[in-house]
């Protein structure tokens, strides 16, 4: 599957390239496995980025450059941050993804009645009618 994110690295899009994304990533596991019958909308409200490997201090707080405040990293030999993986999160509220989703289950529903009522209207009057797409 492919994963396109903006700077932040919020999803924009699985599999079909949008027009405007900052990086692609190629991952193994499907659809399904890394997201589950989550909607479009739902998906787009999480982040898949790089992480990185911190420096703590001795009290185990975070290690910050003393100047700019940012977060310290373990190095590789080459001067690289040491990447140990890639984290998938929500960055939206659970509970307004919980909202999208659930609104989008029910248009879902409203979709197949339809969809069964024009199949049944069009067996009834004879006339072959191309039942709309989910």
């Amino acid at each position: 599957m492919k994963i396109y994110v903006n700077e932040q690295y919020e999803i924009i899009a699985l599999d079909v390239e949008p027009e405007n994304y900052s990086l692609l990533f190629e991952v193994e596991r499907t659809r399904v496995e890394m997201f589950g019958d989550l909607c479009v909308s739902c998906i787009q409200g999480y982040k898949y980025e790089p992480q990185y490997e911190m420096l703590f201090n001795k009290d185990g707080s975070n290690a910050r450059d003393e100047k700019t405040g940012e977060l310290l990293y373990k190095l590789e030999e080459s001067g690289d941050k040491n990447f140990i993986g890639y984290a998938c999160y929500p960055f939206i509220d659970y509970k307004m993804l919980t909202l999208i989703q659930n609104q989008y289950e029910e248009s879902q529903k409203q979709v197949q009645a339809l969809n069964a009522q024009i199949a049944y209207l069009s067996m009834m009057s004879g006339i072959e009618v191309e039942v709309g797409h989910e």
